[in-house]
């Protein structure tokens, strides 16, 4: 695929709730909430055992700590006794100093042990509590998806509580298939807020804006008013964001609001979609005056892939300093299906990191089944 592929896009179709197209502006509330019942698979998502694997590792980590400090209290006590016996053939004096020396190491070993298992306990639960906090933001990808096989796999960085806005979702609506992946600046339970809010805003205004400017823009708005309803002192808040449209035969729709660029498989060449011309990142449009979006069409045919991360993956380096191949490395999988290729990618950026990841990582694949290949639920 070529540059000249990627074509700008107007949507001039009439709708009783348009702005002009992509511009940000002050707008009635939305209609009454919808009910995205439909949106969500009835199925165990497909992260929870990942989850249940990090919590085990938590707990298990809480419990090596017992188990060293009950070591060494016990290594303690052997080293009292050893002193009681020196000094019991030693006078009064020499026993009595003895004595007391060993009581205070005992002490403060129990102390210590006692302080450091209860930090790793609340420590473990803190994490524990933050990584169920993100996966209940991070809902499901729908299960019936006609046309289209999606994963999506998200991994925080192994930084004690700092888990971040890394954000996606997926919703059917009345005009076709929307995508978002995003990543909201900072870390912690005021990012995972942040991002629940947009992604909440996004699964409602799906149903509502047909273009992807007006769906940006919704988004702008929201972030705008959690700043602006904000208590306490003031904080900058923004977020990238990329938005996809899948409602026409050979094309995607495309809009990105400063996030990475995403790459396009097709043929075993990879392809790095950078827009002609994008969008601030989410949250910054009051800095450029009246912000209007512009969205583009990309070929997106049979067989094509997209795959879609936040910077924790491309801006991820080895211990020599050097940044992931993203590039490089995804085309290596093209051939694999979207489960396969997020898997292997998100190993692939956690060996690269050393096995320490320093940033979130968020991947979303989305393939284009072949025209001859059946729906799932339509096979024998």
């Amino acid at each position: 695929m070529t540059r000249h592929e990627i074509e700008l896009h107007t949507d001039d179709a009439p709708s009783a709730d348009r702005r002009e197209p992509g511009t940000v502006r002050a707008r009635p509330r939305m209609p009454g909430a919808h009910d995205e019942s439909g949106d969500k698979s009835g199925d165990e998502p497909r992260d929870k055992p990942r989850i249940r694997d990090r919590l085990r590792r938590y707990r298990s980590e809480a419990r090596l700590t017992v188990v060293a400090y009950a070591v060494l209290i016990t290594l303690m006590c052997a080293a009292a006794c050893a002193v009681t016996v020196v000094c019991a053939d030693a006078g009064p004096t020499a026993l009595a100093v003895g004595l007391a020396v060993l009581v205070g190491l005992g002490a403060t070993g129990v102390w210590a042990s006692t302080a450091l298992v209860r930090h790793t306990s609340q420590l473990g639960q803190a994490r524990s509590a933050t990584l169920i906090l993100q996966q209940t933001v991070l809902d499901p990808i729908p299960a019936d998806l006609p046309g289209y096989e999606i994963a999506a796999l998200y991994l925080p960085a192994d930084q004690e509580t700092k888990v971040g806005g890394d954000m996606f979702a997926v919703v059917r609506s009345r005009h076709g298939m929307r995508v978002l992946m995003g990543d909201v600046r900072g870390k912690g339970v005021g990012a995972i807020a942040t991002a629940a809010t947009l992604m909440s805003c996004f699964r409602e205004a799906a149903h509502y804006e047909p273009g992807l400017p007006g769906l940006a823009a919704r988004l702008e708005e929201r972030i705008a008013q959690i700043d602006a309803d904000r208590a306490g002192p003031a904080d900058e808040r923004f977020a990238t964001a990329v938005l996809f449209a899948f409602d026409e035969p050979d094309h995607l729709r495309m809009l990105s609001c400063g996030h990475t660029p995403p790459l396009h498989l097709r043929g075993g060449r990879a392809v790095e979609l950078e827009l002609p011309s994008g969008a601030p990142p989410l949250g910054t449009a009051g800095l450029y005056g009246a912000m209007a979006y512009q969205e583009y069409r990309v070929g997106y045919l049979p067989g094509d892939v997209l795959v879609v991360v936040t910077d924790g993956v491309t801006e991820a380096r080895d211990p020599a300093g050097r940044f992931y191949p993203f590039g490089e490395r995804v085309v290596r999988w093209a051939h694999l299906g979207p489960q396969r290729i997020a898997q292997e990618l998100i190993s692939d950026v956690t060996a690269h990191t050393g096995g320490r990841l320093h940033d979130d990582a968020a991947v979303l694949v989305v393939r284009r089944k072949p025209a001859e290949e059946p729906h799932p639920s339509h096979a024998a």
